[in-house]
């Protein structure tokens, strides 16, 4: 296999929903793929196809994925193929029996199928470097069986040398060409290795064994690498005169050495870029931190990032971006003057890598006998300008931005690990923020992680003095030309610091405990809204309420529902919760008993962001679900013609098990079409409404919409059942 865009994939799974998605992900990828819904067939179609690459979950009847990995190593043809293995299971026991069973990698569910492709691509790439590494092995083996070992005697007195045949091959050249004593052999070694092995032969005629690896230059120019190893005996010399013998054996070690340097390459380079990795360059940033400290010098890091590279993915697919990124590396290793590995040296390094590839998109560059700030920023704005250059691509010309976090020893820090980690910070605030894509660590950015300590003061404040408003985004059944339900949002305005986002606030409210109290100011604020807009609500009307992991874990779940509705006299059919897969896949038990007693109670449930997680038919057949959500993310992808496999599965999945479907995220009329096209009748998104407050909600309740000309021919008339 040459070409990862073409490699075949066997898919095995007993899920047959898993087993489409997967499937239907990999060929939007490029990938060719098999399926097999069990560990007995996917042996067969293993002997059948010979796929690059096996797909293998571990929870199957019959033979488990550990069980089929076992058997698979067992084969000829399966020793060396790549096997991930995909599970609900987390614990670290699991991941040791994968490996154990000779996984190459392990995936835990919930899955990315998006990053699957890529997660693949990465681990043939991967497998083909270790093919590759296993037939040089194989080679050097099979030259060693072969007796590629030459064997030489020296009569140190007498001068006298006796060399096997298989001694002169090793030097490219025959007996006659060779000489004949023993300081011949420094005629034939590459000239940098001339001294070692003069001193060698040296130490050699006072009786003192060594062993030596050493370069040789066969006649046609080509440099090979011996290893020589010679211990003295003292013996006859066939003529009773007795003396020091020395004896000694040459092996061809040529293979050997290239291997362990490809070895090398793969451990501390990157595979695609050929940059050193996130190790290689955390190993050059302690010795130069040390040698900073030693002679009381300064060195800087930056780490550049790329912004939104994934768009080049997205648009022109992960091979133009390969060659994007390709392009990207050679600038920035041009740029601050590193060489590749001077091969002719025997590997060394003439200059010391500054360049390091730390991530997918992300850079970063050592900057050694730092003069001033001044310079290091000209630097830094000059990788930028190289960054921006336009890249041109078939058909096309580029151009990219980045971002730089700039950090100084002992300026910010004072070791290796705490430097990067400055860098990575002011990166992350360069990120942030919209203006200067260039950041220097600074001592505010430490306050930063202050003003979040003292933000959980704030949100406790605001949660007891009933600071936090509700706001609501319509969802409409575009065939019944109605609001049906709606999606309630919390926002909080603070006081000093104006709009706190709801991913800041949320997250903290979740890391800190704050999130129950909080889920119960919504829940009550939800149903005060209703009892107020009660008149102008249709009896299937219903508001959403999203519960996060730690909501849905919590004892006083389904006390505090209770307790809320009848204090406040709503009826549970009015609502609604929204929970993401990941939260109900982590204790199926307790998800399927807390979702029994919400539909007891009259409370429906949606699976939020449907298709990133598990997207389970087992699971959601066990559990008491009655609406899917589809991920925006899918919705977004309508517009170019991708992501349409999985809404369709999605869709049809949700109509085979009578649950309702809503598309969240709509903000196109081809979105709108492309779902309603496909019977997903209830949209939530842009297109028809932002989130709006109670007041907004109750005139949008009471008016019509305006449907687009393009999406009415697929619709019912008016009116109509």
């Amino acid at each position: 296999m040459t070409d990862c865009e073409r490699a075949h994939i066997l898919v095995v799974d007993d899920d047959p929903l898993t087993r489409m998605m997967a499937t239907e992900a990999l060929r939007e990828g490029g990938f060719a793929v098999s399926e097999a819904e069990d560990g007995v067939q996917a042996l067969a179609l293993f002997d059948a196809a010979l796929p690059d690459l096996v797909l293998l979950d571990v929870m199957m009847p019959g033979l488990s994925g550990f069980d089929v990995c076992r058997r698979l190593r067992c084969l000829p043809a399966g020793r060396l193929v790549p096997v991930i293995m995909l599970t609900g299971l987390d614990d670290g026991e699991s991941v040791e029996r994968a490996f154990d069973a000779g996984a190459t990698d392990f995936i835990s569910k919930p899955i990315n199928w998006t990053l699957l492709r890529f997660r693949i691509r990465y681990v043939l790439r991967s497998a083909e470097a270790m093919q590759e590494l296993s037939r040089s092995q194989e080679s050097l083996s099979n030259a060693q069986r072969i007796a590629r070992l030459g064997s030489w005697e020296w009569g140190v007195k007498t001068g006298r040398v006796r060399r096997s045949a298989q001694f002169y091959r090793l030097f490219g050249c025959d007996r006659e060409d060779f000489g004949e004593d023993m300081d011949a052999v420094v005629e034939h070694v590459y000239g940098p290795d001339r001294s070692a092995v003069q001193a060698a032969l040296a130490s050699a005629r006072e009786g003192v064994g060594f062993q030596l690896t050493y370069r040789v230059v066969w006649p046609d120019g080509s440099v090979r690498t011996v290893q020589e190893t010679v211990e003295p005996a003292r013996r006859d010399d066939g003529r009773g005169a007795g003396g020091l013998v020395m004896e000694g054996s040459v092996q061809d070690i040529t293979e050997q050495v290239d291997a362990q340097r490809r070895i090398r390459q793969l451990a501390y380079f990157d595979h695609l870029t050929g940059l050193p990795n996130r190790e290689y360059f955390r190993e050059n940033l302690l010795g130069a931190t040390a040698r900073g400290l030693r002679y009381d010098s300064r060195c800087a890091v930056m780490v550049v990032d790329i912004d939104r590279f994934a768009r080049i993915n997205d648009s022109l697919g992960p091979e133009r971006g390969d060659q994007v990124l390709q392009l990207i590396a050679h600038r920035l290793r041009e740029n601050m003057g590193d060489r590749l590995p001077a091969e002719a040296a025997g590997g060394s390094y003439a200059t010391r890598f500054r360049v390091a590839r730390l991530a997918a998109d992300e850079f970063g560059v050592l900057v050694n006998d730092v003069n001033s700030v001044a310079d290091l920023l000209d630097t830094a704005e000059r990788l930028l300008q190289v960054v921006r250059a336009p890249i041109r691509v078939p058909g096309q010309e580029i151009t990219l931005s980045a971002r730089i976090g700039v950090a100084v020893m002992p300026d910010h820090a004072t070791d290796a690990d705490a430097l990067l980690k400055a860098a990575e910070t002011a990166l992350n605030h360069a990120k942030r923020g919209r203006g200067d894509p260039l950041a220097l660590f600074s001592e505010d950015m430490k306050v930063a992680a202050f003003l979040r300590f003292t933000l959980e003061g704030d949100l406790r404040r605001a949660i007891g003095e009933d600071e936090m408003r509700m706001c609501y985004q319509p969802i409409v059944d575009i065939r019944l030309r109605a609001v049906v339900k709606a999606e309630a949002l919390l926002r909080w305005p603070h006081a000093s610091r104006g709009a706190v986002p709801p991913p800041e606030f949320i997250s903290l409210a979740e890391e800190t405990g704050l999130i129950v109290p909080l889920t119960r100011c919504v829940l009550e604020k939800v149903c005060a809204d209703l009892i107020r807009l009660e008149h102008r609500l249709a009896p299937d009307f219903r508001i959403s309420i999203n519960l996060s992991g730690v909501n849905f874990m919590d004892a006083q779940l389904i006390p505090t529902v209770r307790e809320v509705l009848a204090l406040t006299g709503v009826a549970a059919s009015r609502l609604e919760f929204e929970l993401t897969e990941t939260v109900l896949m982590r204790d199926l038990d307790h998800a399927t008993a807390i979702l029994a007693q919400l539909r007891d109670m009259g409370v429906r449930v949606a699976v939020d962001d449907f298709g990133t997680g598990y997207s389970s038919l087992a699971y959601l057949r066990r559990l008491a679900v009655d609406a899917l959500k589809i991920d925006r993310s899918f919705v977004n992808e309508l517009d170019d013609g991708q992501g349409v496999a999985i809404v369709e599965a999605v869709i049809g999945l949700a109509h085979s098990l009578g649950l309702e479907v809503v598309a969240e995220g709509v903000e196109t009329v081809a979105q709108l079409e492309a779902l309603c096209r496909r019977g997903c009748h209830l949209i939530q998104g842009y297109l028809f409404a932002m989130p709006m407050s109670c007041e907004a909600l109750a005139d949008m309740l009471g008016s019509a919409f305006f449907i687009p000309e393009e999406v009415l021919p697929l619709l019912p008339p008016a009116g109509a059942d």
